[in-house]
């Protein structure tokens, strides 16, 4: 849906933008006070999946892939993140 205040963008402004949104919205999650972190997390979430689509990849597909990766590499669970190999 268009308006006065929107316009259509060519595909590949259209992704710059996208990574420049989510940017802004990383930024914005991160300095967050507790209140808003899911509201901020959900704006996140929503780049992300324009993204995705943008590339041709569907959101089901994504967490297929982000479940893999977390399988194959344990994720996050537990608060265990990777050191390096010091």
């Amino acid at each position: 849906m268009r308006s006065r205040w929107s316009t259509l963008l060519a595909h590949e402004e259209y992704r710059e933008r996208l990574r420049h949104k989510l940017r802004e919205e990383v930024a914005e999650f991160l300095s967050a006070d507790d209140s808003a972190v899911a509201e901020e997390l959900a704006d996140v979430l929503e780049v992300v999946h324009a993204l995705a689509l943008d590339l041709g990849i569907k959101p089901g597909h994504l967490e297929e892939l982000r479940a893999q990766k977390a399988e194959a590499r344990g994720g996050f669970a537990g608060r265990v993140v990777w050191t390096g190999n010091a």
